[in-house]
This record gives structure tokens, sequence and C-alpha cells, in this order.
């Protein structure tokens, strides 16, 4: 296997792995030491899942029946809280606007944008400095599962990294949407 392909499969370790990460690496993954990576992954129960028009490769574990001997998940399954979870929907909602409007440029959103969408989803009356702190540190949770990339600019600004697409899929909005009905029902937030 040659340097690129190794490349290739240590970003695929560390998460999300973009094409403009590494352009030699992303088409050594998809052209010549493909079989390879995969099958190396396979060894060890994960599955690659490749977005070529995207320009994005990520892992996640092989699913099994549940009659066959299966390996321990090497990637744990996270429960996201509701106001992750919601952000998350959100922002899937935002790039599909930018893809229907603006080809082959990123969707960017700040910081004022992402208070103001969740600000329709709270009671008035709600704690404006505890706001503004859950604000943060739900944003920073997205940041650190990858969908969120800050930029530097003055303003906090934010891109959303196109590959919440894979992650955030009608079945997993039809799921949240019961879940947001049962928020609504409790009035909860947290």
């Amino acid at each position: 296997m040659n340097t690129e392909a190794k490349t290739a499969i240590i970003l695929l370790l560390k998460g999300i792995f973009y094409r403009h990460d590494n352009e030699k690496a992303f088409f050594e993954l998809l052209e010549n030491s493909h079989h390879a990576i995969v099958e190396y992954f396979e060894t060890i129960g994960l599955a690659l899942r490749i977005h070529e028009d995207d320009g994005y490769a990520y892992l996640e574990n092989i699913q099994t029946e549940p009659e066959e001997d299966s390996l321990p998940k090497l990637i744990p399954n996270r429960m996201l809280s509701y106001k992750v979870s919601l952000l998350c929907m959100l922002l899937r909602q935002k790039i599909a606007l930018f893809e229907g409007q603006l080809e082959d440029e990123r969707a960017v959103v700040s910081k004022e944008d992402i208070t103001s969408m969740l600000l329709l989803f709270l009671e008035s009356g709600y704690n404006e400095i505890k706001f503004q702190k859950d604000i943060d540190a739900t944003i920073k949770k997205v940041e650190d599962l990858g969908f969120l990339k800050k930029l530097k600019t003055q303003e906090p600004t934010y891109e959303i990294k196109i590959s919440l697409k894979a992650f955030i899929d009608a079945n997993w909005l039809h799921n949240f949407d019961e879940k947001l009905r049962e928020y609504k029902e409790a009035k909860q937030w947290n």
C-alpha cells in the first residue's frame, strides 16, 4: 500500500475525510487502492462510505444480522441531546436551501442566524444569558461532531459541512419529528 492510501486510512480514522483535506489521498481512496482500503476496514468491522459528488468519505460500523457473529462496535452510537438534534435538523434544512439557490458555494451561517433559528423553538421569557451559553455549547457539540466548522472571520460564522446530509436523512428527520412533538408536549429545552 502506498503513502497516499495510508494517509487516506489515517484521515478516515480521524473522522470525516473531505477531498479538500488531501486531494491525492482522496483520489487514491476512489481509484487505485479502493479495494485494499475497503478490505482493511472490513477486517476491523467498519464500512467505508464515499460520497464522491460531494467530496467526502467516512466510516461506520458494519451492520450484521442478529444471528451472525459480530465484532464489537468500534464507532460508538451517540445519543444526541434535543438541542443538538434540533440544530442539526435546522442546519440540514439550510443546506437544502443553499443547494437550491447557489451551486458550488459553501453553506455558511452566522451565530446570529443560528440563534434566531433556535429562538423559534423556545418559549418567551427564557433566560437570555443561559440561552446564549446553551447556544455556544450546542454549537460546540455540533462542531465536535464535524458538521460545523468555524470560519476565521470577525463575526462568528460557520460553514455547514455537506456531510451532514449523509447523517440527517429522511428516516432520521421522521424520528426527530416524533421526538419534537414529545418535547413540545413536555415543553422541554434540555
